[in-house]
């Protein structure tokens, strides 16, 4: 039986599902939503520990395109053999940035980052072509006092669009 991570109290049901959704295919609208909680709140800490320090995502081909786009060539950040974002030496992603002086990481390409990116700390299961059970990922940015509500608006504003690449 799955067990609900502690960080997240009651705010998940007991297979860590936060929601169910589904969306129309060809305008990305959301269709339905059930959601498995009401008090879920996220605001991102700007730590990076447990997103951008462990290794770029897999990219697809709208990632690349959009990556381009905003004026990278491919050798500056495709990782070829796995089809990924190119990772330092130390295993975190290229693109992350450490501002010294406000003590918090940046991503260079914020406004042109991978759809996973644009998830994390939600992933999304499939449960049909344009269904799916929305769980939550560690992250320090999860439950803080002045975070934003993880609700309807929360998901279409944030959330679908990502999704809806990821499905294209």
């Amino acid at each position: 039986m799955a067990t609900t991570p502690k960080h997240l109290g009651n705010n998940v049901n007991s297979d860590g599902n936060i929601a169910q959704i589904s969306f129309e295919p060809q305008t990305a609208n959301l269709k339905n939503i059930k959601f498995y909680t009401s008090h879920l709140r996220f605001k991102c800490k700007r730590c990076a520990t447990l997103c951008c320090k462990l290794g770029g995502p897999t990219l697809s081909l709208e990632d690349v395109e959009r990556l381009k786009q905003a004026g990278y060539y491919e050798a500056m950040f495709l990782d070829a053999s796995h089809g990924c974002l190119k990772n330092r030496v130390s295993g975190s992603c290229g693109f992350l940035k450490f501002d010294r002086v406000k003590k918090i990481y940046k991503c260079a390409v914020y406004h042109h980052r991978p759809a996973l990116c644009r998830l994390y700390p939600f992933h999304f299961e499939k449960t049909s072509p344009y269904s799916f059970v929305v769980k939550i990922m560690p992250c320090k940015g999860i439950n803080r006092q002045h975070g934003e509500l993880v609700d309807e608006r929360f998901i279409i504003t944030h959330l679908i669009g990502a999704v809806h690449d990821l499905c294209s």
